[in-house]
């Protein structure tokens, strides 16, 4: 709780940084630059600001982080389902500078993504430094991004259930109070440093009729829809810029940032975060005409923009595309009911529609307009619209904005299937085992022979005088050099010197990528900031190991929930000695015959306990412990019954 709370903090002073570090490029690219340097220059000038700003950002993420391209949330999902929560520490830094410059510059985005992915950053760095597990690390992660967020919105609640709905999508008491911890104490960090003034100023609107009701259904599924094909645009956009080959990814930006200004020259509020064109919609000061061309304006130069590789969010670009269009729409039904709200509370509804829509995460969207307007009166039109677009957004898509990337890396967060997505899941570094064989470069053949000798499944990492690595020597290059009498051969003459490697904290689905279409057995595992110093050998039959251990332990964890769930929780604790000639003596575990209504938990072998495996083999004065329900006791009993007694 307490490192929670020191996270909440920093996610909070780093929300105040960045939003005063947007400030400061603006006031150096538009200002300074364009409006002081070029201030007799034609007016269209401008819309070279965005193209300044992509000039910048490209070369960070190009060189510096890749990370920090697009809007940063699937990127920290990405870590707490595939790397135990680990973001590397650089990524804090390069995604606030890119996020500062292609948003200060006019490039079209939200402040929510990079933000998210700076408080999550610092909470992995924490976890990572004090060594924390693999779920507290991810709790880490999911306290920073839920810190970024109450802290740019001034919206506590919000930040919990972004954390909880879109990051962890896990609801536990723990991860909820820490989660809350964090995010309250950033709220109070970022208002003692900037104050409580509210990010957009929402009027109050209520339900004028019950009849209402029903404009806000349609409005909803309209948002749903919008938010759907948005989605797809957006995507689409990424793959045409990555298949490309003509523009350097490093320049990419740039261009992408000139078609965001010449966007701007037609209507400049669909720049930046568009706050300005937002409060006009919901105050009711727009024409629907204007509202619909910087709807589909803004949808056009976010895309532009991220597509590109710029830097941003899609939270508030969603907020004002929701604007636009249900203030659009609030014009159109006042036209057709007099009467009934105006139009800025049909934009306020949209506003959190259409984020539903595209995030798949109702409950945050109804609580940051909540939050944003202390309305309680406008909340019965804001779930019905929130749920209908949540509906037929599902329906037209199964895939959010944040998903649908991991999804294209491979990686499926949907509940069926991320429960068995079990490569994702382990690190390299919890499947590699040790080098047990260096050799120096110039190392003699029959001396390599013999550092073989002892373990014909070895595998060699040549090394320099440095201690990095050179090539991999395996027992068959050596048989194999034996055989065509190369006697002067040194270690560097038959080692594979063009042998790819992994990093430790990368998956097994990684991993196996890196085996695929190649004919080496194994890889060395190197470190990622140095990547030729060598932390371990992964072969694949470890790769292999580690997914029957991993798919083992879910099977008996699995089997134990169905045991502690079972009628009653009558549940039997049995201890076995392994008897001569017992039915198990023998006989490993998977072929023991036991029902799905027992399971054995431990071993004890020679004095030690062993961890139960399928591949584990019972033998004579081995004791079992089961765990079974009454019904079961029976048929365990069985299979001892030569000379074994059950203790209850």
């Amino acid at each position: 709780m307490l490192v929670a709370a020191l996270v909440g903090a920093v996610a909070g002073i780093g929300a105040v940084v960045f939003l005063k570090l947007i400030d400061f490029v603006e006031w150096l690219i538009i200002d300074q630059i364009f409006d002081g340097l070029f201030a007799n220059f034609p007016w269209w000038f401008i819309l070279f600001a965005p193209a300044l700003g992509g000039l910048i950002v490209g070369p960070i993420v190009k060189l510096f982080a890749p990370e920090a391209k697009g809007h940063g949330v699937p990127e920290v999902m990405n870590a707490v389902e595939t790397r135990g929560g680990r973001i590397r520490p650089r990524v804090a830094a390069a995604k606030a500078v890119a996020s500062a410059f292609t948003l200060g510059s006019g490039g079209s985005g939200g402040t929510e993504g990079p933000i998210v992915q700076i408080g999550s950053a610092f909470g992995s760095t924490v976890g990572q430094y004090l060594r924390l597990s693999d779920e507290t690390t991810k709790l880490l992660v999911a306290s920073g991004a839920a810190g970024g967020i109450a802290a740019v919105f001034n919206a506590p609640i919000a930040g919990v259930f972004f954390a909880l709905e879109v990051i962890l999508r896990r609801f536990t008491t723990r991860n909820f109070s820490v989660v809350v911890l964090a995010s309250v104490v950033a709220t109070i960090t970022a208002v003692a440093f900037r104050g409580d003034d509210p990010v957009l100023r929402i009027p109050q609107y209520g339900l004028q009729t019950p009849g209402e009701l029903v404009l806000y259904l349609v409005l909803g599924g309209l948002c749903g829809g919008a938010a759907v094909g948005f989605t797809r645009l957006l995507y689409m956009g990424e793959e045409i810029a990555e298949r490309q080959k003509l523009i350097p990814s490093i320049v990419l930006p740039a261009v992408g940032g000139l078609c965001v200004g010449l966007l701007g020259l037609w209507n400049s509020g669909a720049l930046g975060t568009g706050d300005a064109a937002t409060d006009g919609a919901l105050i009711g000061d727009l024409a629907a005409r204007e509202m619909m061309v910087l709807f589909f304006l803004k949808a056009a130069t976010t895309i532009f923009t991220l597509a590109s590789g710029g830097s941003g969010g899609v939270f508030r670009p969603s907020l004002m595309m929701g604007a636009m269009l249900g203030g659009a729409f609030g014009l159109g039904a006042n036209q057709l009911f007099p009467g009934i709200a105006p139009s800025g509370a049909y934009a306020t509804v949209a506003m959190a529609a259409v984020f539903a829509g595209a995030a798949r995460a109702p409950v945050t969207s109804m609580l940051i307009i909540f939050e944003m307007t202390r309305d309680y009166e406008i909340m019965l039109p804001l779930m019905i619209a929130v749920v209908a677009a949540t509906v037929i957004a599902s329906v037209l898509d199964p895939l959010s904005i944040y998903t649908r990337r991991l999804f294209l890396q491979g990686i499926h967060l949907d509940e069926e299937t991320a429960a068995t997505n079990v490569m994702q899941s382990i690190r390299v570094a919890d499947a590699m085992g040790p080098v047990t064989v260096t050799l120096a470069a110039d190392m003699p053949l029959d001396e390599v022979a013999r550092a073989f000798s002892g373990d014909r499944a070895a595998v060699g990492l040549v090394l320099d005088d440095e201690g990095l690595v050179l090539g991999v020597v395996t027992n068959t290059d050596v048989n194999e050099a034996l055989v065509a009498e190369r006697s002067g051969a040194m270690a560097i003459d038959i080692a594979t010197t063009s042998v790819r490697t992994v990093f430790p904290e990368q998956s097994l689905h990684d991993a196996l990528a890196a085996f695929a279409g190649a004919s080496f057995n194994a890889l060395p595992v190197v470190d990622r900031d140095r990547q030729r110093v060598p932390r371990g050998i992964l072969r694949r039959s470890d790769v292999t190991n580690a997914y029957v251990d991993a798919i083992e332990r879910r099977q008996i964890y699995r089997r134990r929930r169905s045991l502690r769930t079972a009628v009653n929780e009558d549940v039997r604790y049995l201890d076995y000695q392994v008897r001569p000639h017992s039915p198990a003596d023998g006989q490993t575990l998977k072929d023991l015959p036991l029902t799905e209504d027992a399971v054995v938990v431990a071993v004890r072998h020679d004095g030690h306990t062993v961890i139960p495996r399928g591949h584990t083999l019972l033998e004579e004065g081995d004791r079992v412990t089961v765990i079974a329900t009454a019904n079961a006791v029976e048929a365990v009993r069985v299979l001892f019954e030569e000379t074994a007694t059950a203790a209850r």
